[in-house]
C-alpha cells in the first residue's frame, strides 16, 4: 500500500486530487541535458504539452504511484550526500500548475468576527512560470550549516495566468523594479524590489509555495540506505513550504535509487503547521535528483495538497499544487551585479521598501501604504482596507469618491471640521488635530483627527480630505480603538503623502455620485467586536464586490 493510501480515507473531492498529483509526478525524473542558462523557461508551448499530456493520463484513469523506483538494481549502493553549502549561486526555472477551491466569506469585512458570515466556495485555476538567477547572502563569517536567511534575485520570466470562477487574470512581473530581495529572517519571507514597489499581484506572483533555497536542506546528510526513511526536521519543513512554523509532522524521505551519476530520493507525509497565525494542513509528495558531479539537487518535482482556514485578510483554500523545478549552479553571475545587494542583517528588512503600491481602481486611485493594509472591497465608489496583523484587526480605511466642486473651488478646513463633528453626532468626543496640507503629488489634503466612544469603547477616527484644481475629491476615514493608534505606525501620514489620482474615477461624474448617497454605515473592528457608525462618515460597505480581483485577499463579496 502505498504511503498516500495510508494518509486515511479521501473524500471524493481529495481522491480527484491525489489522482491529479500522481499524474503530475509521474514524469521523467532526470538530470536535463540542455542548457537553461540560454533557454530561459523553454516554450510555453512545452509546458502547456505537459499538461495536456498529464490530463490526457488523468483522464485515462487513476494512475498508480510509480513503485519501481523503490527496488535496488544491481551496482546500486548506499549514499553519503553532502550539498556543497559553499555554493551561493544558481540558475532556477519553476513551473508551477495550481487547481482546487478558494473558500471565502460573501463579505469579507465580516470574517472573523462574532457573527458567523456566509461562506462560497469558488473554483481556482493556476499556471505559474519564474526563471531566475539567485544569489544567496549570508552574514560575515557565519557558519554554512546556517539556514540561508537572505537571497536577491535577477527574474528573467515571472508570469502567471489564472481563473477564479469565471473571473480571468495575467499578471507578469514589472520591468524597472532592480533587483528582488526575499529576506528569511522570519517566515514567510518578506519580498521586496530595491528600486520600486511591488504590487499585491507581483508579491503574490513570488510567493511560491516550495523556497527554492531549501531543496538542498532536504537532503539528509547521514548515510543513506535504499528505502530506509529518515524523518525531516520540522524548521527544515517550514522553511521549504515558507510556513511561520510546523507543529506536527510525519514527513520522511528516503533513497530510492543510487548510481554514478545521480542519486534520486523521495518523501511524503502530513504537515500541521500555521502561515501568519492561519492554521494550514499540507500533505505533500516529492522526489529529488541530487547529481554527485555539482553537489546539489538539480531537479524536484513536488506535489502539494494544502488547506488553510479562512483569515481575517485572506480566503481559506483547498488547492492541489504541482511544482516542476531546475536547479543549475552556476560558476560566476550572468545577470545580478557583480557585487551583492548590501544587507543589514541585525535589523528587519527595510520598512521604506516594504511599502506596498494599493491600487483601488474602481474610485482610480493609488497609494503606498504598510503591508498590513489589505483591500477588503473595491466598488462602486468606494473602498475599504484593513490593517490586519497576525490575524487581529488593527484598523479599517474607507476611502470614498464625493461629488465634484466646481473648478477652483475648495473646501475649508474650518467646515470640514464642521463636518466631521456633524457626522459623528453623539459619539464625537473632540478635535485632538486639525491641519491642512500639500501632498507629494499635489494634492490639497484637509486632516481631522477626532476622538469618541462607540458604545462604551475609545474610539479615534483620522478623516483626511483630499482635492485638486479641478474639484475632484476624495475622502479617507480611518477608524480604530484608542489601544491600537500606536500600531498604525504613521499609516495616516503615509497615505497623505502619497495618495494620487491613479486615473479618472469610474465614479466620478454626478450621476454616479448620487447612486453611491451621503448615508451609509462605516465598520471597524476591534477585536472581534464590530463597531457601527452611524450616520456614517463614509459610504458602507455596499452589496457589491469588485469585478476585478487583485490579488487572493481582494475576493467579491458577491457576483455582480
Amino acid at each position: 500500500m502505498s504511503r498516500m493510501n495510508e494518509m486515511g480515507p479521501l473524500s471524493p473531492s481529495d481522491r480527484t486530487i491525489s489522482t491529479l498529483t500522481i499524474a503530475g509526478l509521474n514524469m521523467t525524473n532526470s538530470t536535463p541535458d540542455h542548457d537553461l542558462s540560454n533557454s530561459c523557461l523553454g516554450s510555453r508551448r512545452a509546458f502547456f504539452a505537459r499538461m495536456l499530456a498529464t490530463g490526457a493520463a488523468v483522464a485515462a484513469g487513476p494512475v498508480a504511484l510509480d513503485r519501481s523506483v523503490h527496488a535496488a538494481r544491481p551496482g546500486q549502493q548506499d549514499a553519503i550526500l553532502r550539498p556543497n553549502l559553499d555554493r551561493d549561486l544558481f540558475r532556477v526555472r519553476m513551473e508551477m500548475d495550481v487547481k482546487g477551491n478558494v473558500n471565502l466569506t460573501k463579505d469579507p469585512l465580516l470574517a472573523q468576527t462574532a457573527d458567523k458570515p456566509t461562506k462560497q466556495q469558488l473554483p481556482i485555476t493556476a499556471k505559474v512560470a519564474l526563471d531566475f538567477e539567485e544569489r544567496y547572502l549570508r552574514p560575515e563569517q557565519v557558519d554554512r550549516e546556517s539556514p540561508i536567511i537572505a537571497v536577491e534575485r535577477h527574474y528573467h520570466t515571472a508570469e502567471g495566468v489564472s481563473r477564479l470562477s469565471r473571473l480571468d487574470q495575467r499578471t507578469e512581473l514589472r520591468g524597472g523594479l532592480g533587483t528582488i530581495v526575499a529576506r528569511r529572517d522570519q517566515l514567510p519571507e518578506a519580498i521586496y524590489a530595491t528600486d520600486d514597489y511591488l504590487t499585491h499581484d507581483e508579491l503574490d506572483l513570488l510567493r511560491t509555495p516550495l523556497a527554492s533555497v531549501v531543496v538542498d536542506r532536504l537532503v539528509p546528510t547521514q548515510t543513506l540506505r535504499l528505502n530506509e526513511k529518515v524523518e525531516l526536521d520540522k524548521d527544515v519543513l517550514a522553511s521549504a513550504f515558507n510556513l511561520s512554523g510546523v507543529a506536527q509532522s510525519d514527513v520522511e524521505i528516503s533513497l530510492v535509487s543510487n548510481d554514478s551519476k545521480n542519486a534520486k530520493l523521495q518523501f511524503q507525509g502530513k504537515i500541521d503547521g500555521f502561515a501568519n497565525g492561519v492554521p494550514t494542513q499540507l500533505r505533500v509528495l516529492g522526489k529529488l535528483t541530487y547529481q554527485h558531479s555539482e553537489r546539489a539537487v538539480t531537479w524536484a518535482a513536488v506535489a502539494i495538497h494544502e488547506t488553510r482556514e479562512i483569515g481575517m485578510a485572506e480566503p481559506g483554500f483547498d488547492v492541489t499544487a504541482t511544482i516542476r523545478m531546475i536547479r543549475k549552479p552556476l560558476p560566476s553571475v550572468q545577470f545580478l551585479s557583480k557585487n551583492a545587494v548590501a544587507v543589514d542583517f541585525d535589523a528587519p528588512p527595510p520598512a521604506d521598501r516594504l511599502l506596498m503600491a494599493i491600487d483601488c481602481e474602481k474610485i482610480g486611485v493609488s497609494a503606498l501604504l504598510d503591508r498590513r493594509w489589505k483591500i477588503m472591497q473595491d466598488g462602486a465608489g468606494q473602498a475599504v482596507l484593513r490593517m490586519i496583523e497576525n490575524e487581529q484587526s488593527i484598523a479599517q480605511c474607507n476611502l470614498r469618491s464625493l461629488p465634484k466642486y466646481p473648478a477652483g473651488n475648495q473646501l475649508s478646513l474650518e467646515a470640514f471640521e464642521a463636518d466631521v463633528q456633524r457626522t459623528l453626532g453623539k459619539q464625537f468626543g473632540q478635535l485632538v488635530r486639525s491641519e491642512e496640507q500639500l501632498s507629494d503629488s499635489g494634492l490639497r489634503v484637509l486632516h481631522v483627527n477626532a476622538t469618541g466612544e462607540v458604545q462604551g469603547i475609545p474610539i479615534q477616527w483620522i478623516v483626511m480630505h483630499f482635492s485638486d484644481e479641478t474639484g475632484r475629491r476624495i475622502q479617507a476615514t480611518l477608524t480604530m480603538d484608542s489601544e491600537s493608534v500606536n500600531k498604525l505606525d504613521g499609516s495616516d501620514v503615509q497615505l497623505a503623502a502619497s495618495l494620487q489620482w491613479d486615473r479618472p474615477g469610474a465614479l466620478d461624474s454626478e450621476e454616479a455620485t448620487e447612486k453611491l448617497g451621503r448615508e451609509g454605515t462605516e465598520t471597524a473592528s476591534s477585536g472581534k467586536q464590530q463597531l457601527r457608525l452611524s450616520p456614517a462618515a463614509s459610504s458602507g460597505p455596499g452589496n457589491n464586490g469588485p469585478e476585478h480581483i487583485i490579488s487572493a485577499s481582494d475576493l467579491p463579496s458577491s457576483k455582480r
